[in-house]
């Protein structure tokens, strides 16, 4: 079972290339310079096909800091615009940390629990040394 997704994972990292360099000889000509540079870097980009596809979609950023920028900004636009004051903004930061805290990052996502089997042999293949004794 394993080897036909690792079979699959790999068709999917390489049609997701293919599609990204034609897309970049798309613009090659425009912007040579920087399609040179994302392309040498390309498998970067796309780490995150090396993931079950149920993860995939949950996936935006491994950076917690944009996640919590993303829910300010929002905040900031539902407030019209801006913040009345300084201390209305640091009460509602605190609020959204706070129910960040006791709620969406308390439990571990569904989509994760189900795939967690999966995760481990991304990890052990990954970290073969380190894990020999893991399972």
């Amino acid at each position: 079972m394993y080897v036909r997704q690792s079979e699959k994972l790999l068709d999917d990292i390489n049609k997701a290339l293919i599609q990204f360099e034609t897309l970049c000889e798309n613009y090659k000509s425009k912007y040579p310079n920087f399609i040179n540079y994302i392309l040498n870097k390309k498998e970067l980009y796309f780490s995150f096909i090396k993931y079950p596809e149920p993860l995939r979609k949950h996936i935006y950023t491994t950076n917690i800091v944009e996640n919590l920028n993303s829910k300010f900004e929002i905040l900031r636009i539902n407030s019209g615009g801006y913040f009345q004051s300084t201390k209305t903004a640091e009460i509602s930061i605190f609020i959204i940390a706070e129910k960040l805290k006791n709620t969406k990052w308390f439990k571990p996502m569904q989509a994760f629990s189900h795939c967690i089997y999966e995760i481990n042999q991304l990890f052990i293949t990954r970290f073969p040394e380190q894990t020999h004794n893991f399972m």
